[in-house]
């Protein structure tokens, strides 16, 4: 009998030092614009701006959040992932509410209707979603655009949504039809973004610095009973006129305007040039539509206030005045037609502390506030008063670094972790995950804790050590150690000391001293010892835990071993293409780990120096290598993303870590080797942690294996009728329609095979496991349990044979009025997608027959039945606004009696003292 070797499970504990990231975006939530729900890599982070501390997260799964947006009243916010899953949270628990799942690509834009009851998506795929959050299922997908969908957004006024393409084309759809009844063609480059004012107002931007302003027109009429239609109906789109070359151009957008025999007019009215550089990446306005945020690839944010009718009409009396001190004669105001400079009041622009990422505006009170996700992981928060100046009005910035992590290590008593960039160094508590130290640093490439914890060493790529005093939160000392790049610093296994290796071919030893520093306290240094001299420049150095050998990494892509004490040569390891990045000696100092830019990582003895095992460790270049202590397992990162876990015994790959977006650039293990830090190129810290959860390699494989098929589950055959249309199934096939499709088959089995049974009252064991008090008690629980955004995909998936008998048995539901809403959904999209089958088969006709007696009255009742309820509701809602509106009354009373009571008390107060006098 083989034994199988058991490992315990590392699983993520935590993210830190993420604020933002500039991809996904954030929201204001509050009236006052004090919370900000911030996309921060794969999870969103809801920030007390006032406060800047983090009141909760809203975990994501595995894939980039892409897109944020909130609705009306900030309780509901939608997250739209690279993977094309949108999620709807609720802000005050954090929990998510539904999940949909119908792009195939990230989503790129989100937004919500006037009511907050539905929920329009844009992705990459060039597909447009319309969601409905009550019932939580899709509408309907709409096709049009040839490009990636920028923006898309409801009308207020119609039952129109507006999308924007990077095919330079905007559209309008008509969501009552759904189809596309306008295109704008007027624009040139890329639409990247693009808002809506009063419904009237069309704003776009593209990859030039003009925002063009263009107006819109229904073509309406009232009827006798106030209601308002459209005196066109929307015809089918009809082909682009050619214009020939010499044409004016606009000459070409008159004619397609007049033959354009849609119920929408647009006319394009002006343009605004920008300031900043580069495309524009983000057009917003607040709530209210009176303040336009502008801003492109560079810090500049501008801002535009929307006059209203008031201040146009004073705008353009300064103008006619200006006219008449001119030219010496009356202008008539009438006469003057307003122009986009009149319509739009440019605010001075304002620099932000980085690069804009994204941005969200609010409005209170003629108060309005800007907060923008740097590209430097910090938000910042402006204010504008209407007829004042921009001012910076606070900075989350303490809780993360401003660039990349470029190394971690922890301290000796594992409570804390320490993170250096190129700009500060950074102390945490690792149960808290919070920043208790921060100190301003040259470039770092290396780190360390000295003995103690008290202070820390870290290496700069100017080649200096700098040591920090983490209790007075300062650097002490600054020494030129080298003349290149400080790549390795490694404490001494005796705690005496430490070596750094620099790319200026040397290693040098260093012993830590008490000398006294300026104001004659003692400090600690360190005095400089040996030095040992090399051919090529040094990329890492590692000490074996006997103090007997030192390992150095050269540029030339071999790794030299040499003794301590007396710094001869002991051996050579050469195998790597390209060098070394990283290695480390395990505890009991028998085997060395080396890490390459060529991605393989190879372990070798160090008695003998063979090369044990040659290992395709990762896609990309090998960047960090830690054995575990007291163990020969080992972590390696990569540029690839992943953490992955190894036993050097036995050559096994034992887990991968997956959650970094982008290069992985450093790692650390504690030293009682329970905690795993890994620092990345997206800003986050990650912290794993060791598990009691026994992990076996068969089966872990075995998961990796179902994980790739599942995501290998792409979309079935196209839906017969749907090809060539613009609209089709908002849903998608993916792993969970496949199971919810084979649960369901099995379902179906086992009740025909329980009602066929001598006693159908005897239910088997798994009808009895979810409560069921009878077959079709189960299988109502069964196709109830099927998520509600996912029921059409996976009825879509059933074989005819299985539809003829789920007819069957959601007729018995529609007898026994057993969740008639769900069923006679399922039942309208069977018979709407299986319609040619059903109607030739003959075997179906009894069934058809039947349903068509039961449906219409059970939905006829269940609508009185509702109608019923909103009645009631309505009424309940009336009885109480009464009530309020009584006590409010009453408490008004009763104050301006009491104010009446002290007036008189008072008066005869200065009575009695008179008549005393």
């Amino acid at each position: 009998m083989v034994l199988t070797k058991q490992y315990l499970r590392f699983v993520g504990r935590g993210v830190f030092n993420i604020v933002g990231s500039g991809r996904g975006g954030a929201v204001l939530l509050d009236k006052r614009g004090d919370i900000a729900a911030v996309a921060a890599a794969q999870d969103v982070i809801i920030w007390d701006l006032k406060k800047k501390e983090r009141l909760r997260t809203l975990l994501g799964g595995k894939a980039e959040v892409t897109c944020i947006r909130g609705s009306g009243t900030g309780s509901l916010v939608s997250v739209g992932y690279s993977d094309g899953s949108i999620k709807l949270f609720d802000t005050g628990t954090g929990e998510s509410e539904v999940t949909f799942t119908g792009h195939k690509s990230a989503v790129t834009s989100l937004n919500f209707d006037e009511a907050g009851l539905r929920l329009v998506s844009g992705s990459r795929d060039t597909n447009i979603i319309v969601w409905d959050i009550v019932s939580e299922s899709g509408l309907y997908r709409l096709h049009g655009h040839k490009g990636p969908v920028t923006a898309v957004k409801f009308m207020k006024k119609q039952n129109v949504i507006i999308s924007s393409s990077k095919d330079t084309h905007v559209k309008f759809w008509d969501l009552t039809t759904q189809h596309c009844f306008k295109t704008l063609t007027g624009n040139i480059t890329e639409i990247w973004d693009f808002v809506l004012l009063q419904d009237s107002l069309l704003v776009t931007g593209g990859s030039d610095a003009e925002i063009k302003i263009w107006k819109l027109e229904f073509n309406e009429q009232v009827d006798e009973e106030g209601n308002t239609f459209l005196t066109k109906e929307p015809k089918l789109k009809k082909e682009k006129t050619e214009v020939s070359l010499g044409e004016d151009n606009k000459a070409s957008e008159e004619k397609e305007e007049e033959d354009d025999n849609s119920v929408l007019s647009i006319k394009r009215i002006g343009s605004i040039l920008r300031k900043g550089e580069g495309r524009l990446q983000h057009l917003e306005v607040d709530q209210e539509g009176r303040l336009l945020a502008v801003h492109g690839t560079d810090n500049i944010l501008e801002l535009f206030v929307v006059c209203t009718d008031e201040e146009i009409q004073k705008r353009l009396a300064k103008k006619a005045k200006k006219e008449k001190k001119r030219t010496g004669v009356e202008v008539d105001l009438a006469s003057i037609k307003p122009t986009v400079q009149e319509q739009f009041r440019r605010v001075n622009h304002v620099k932000a502390a980085g690069k804009i990422r994204s941005l969200s505006v609010l409005q209170n009170k003629n108060k309005f506030r800007v907060a923008m996700v740097l590209a430097n992981n910090q938000v910042e928060v402006m204010k504008y008063e209407v007829d004042g100046e921009v001012e910076s009005l606070m900075k989350v910035e303490t809780p993360g670094h401003r660039s990349d992590v470029r190394t971690t290590a922890y301290s000796s008593d594992n409570t804390a972790i320490l993170t250096a960039s190129s700009e500060g160094l950074k102390v945490w508590n690792r149960s808290s995950l919070a920043c208790v130290r921060s100190m301003p640093c040259a470039y770092a490439l290396s780190s360390v804790f000295a003995p103690g914890d008290r202070h820390c060493l870290i290496g700069t790529k100017s080649g200096k050590i700098q040591i920090f005093d983490i209790g007075a939160g300062e650097m002490s000392e600054e020494i030129d150690a080298h003349s290149g790049e400080v790549w390795s610093l490694t404490a001494s296994p005796d705690q005496r000391g430490l070596v750094s290796g620099s790319s200026d071919k040397t290693v040098k030893f260093w012993d830590y001293e008490l000398v006294t520093g300026k104001d004659g306290n003692k400090i600690l240094s360190v005095i400089h010892k040996r030095t040992l001299e090399l051919d090529e420049g040094v990329t890492c150095v590692s000490l074996s835990s006997d103090g007997r050998l030192i390992a150095v990494g050269l540029l030339d892509s071999t790794v030299k071993v040499f003794f301590v004490d007396t710094l001869k040569f002991f051996l050579s390891l050469y195998g790597h293409k390209l060098p070394v990045v990283s290695m480390d000696i395990s505890s009991d100092s028998t085997i060395i780990a080396t890490g390459s830019a060529d991605r393989n990582m190879k372990i070798w003895g160090l008695d003998f120096g063979d090369c044990h095992k040659s290992l395709f460790a990762h896609d990309d270049t090998i960047t960090g290598v830690r054995f575990v202590p007291n163990t020969h397992q080992l972590f390696t990162c990569g540029k690839d993303g992943e953490v992955k876990h190894w036993d050097a015994d036995n050559f096994q790959r034992i887990q991968t870590l997956k959650g970094h977006l982008g290069e992985v650039w450093c790692l650390a293990i504690s030293p009682n080797g329970k905690y795993v830090t890994s620092a990345g190129k997206d800003r986050t810290v990650r912290l794993w942690e060791k598990t009691q959860e026994i992990l076996v390699l068969d089966d872990e494989r075995e998961t990796e294996r179902e994980a790739e098929a599942e995501q290998e589950a792409g979309d079935a055959q196209p839906v017969p009728g749907e090809q060539g249309k613009e609209t089709s199934l908002p849903s998608r096939r993916n792993a969970e329609t496949e199971r919810g499709a084979e649960s369901l088959m099995e379902a179906i089995e086992l009740y025909y095979s329980c009602m066929e049974s001598e006693d159908p009252t005897d239910l088997p064991p798994l009808m009895l496991a979810y409560s069921a008090e009878s077959p079709l008690d189960f299988m109502c629980g069964v196709v109830c349990r099927i998520k509600s955004s996912e029921l059409e995909a996976t009825l879509l998936v059933l074989p005819l044979d299985v539809v003829k008998q789920l007819l069957d048995i959601l007729l018995e539901l529609i007898r026994n009025q057993m969740e008639v809403e769900i069923v006679s959904r399922c039942l309208l999209f069977l018979l709407e997608i299986h319609h040619g089958p059903i109607m030739a088969n003959k075997s179906f006709e009894d069934v058809v027959i039947k349903l068509n007696e039961h449906l219409g009255p059970e939905i006829s009742r269940i609508r009185e039945m509702t109608g019923t309820n909103l009645a009631g509701l309505r009424y309940l809602g009336t009885r109480l606004k009464e009530r309020e509106d009584v006590e409010l009354f009453a408490d008004a009373t009763l104050r301006v009696r009491e104010k009446n009571k002290k007036k008189k008390k008072k008066e005869k107060a200065m009575q009695r003292a008179v008549m005393a006098l």
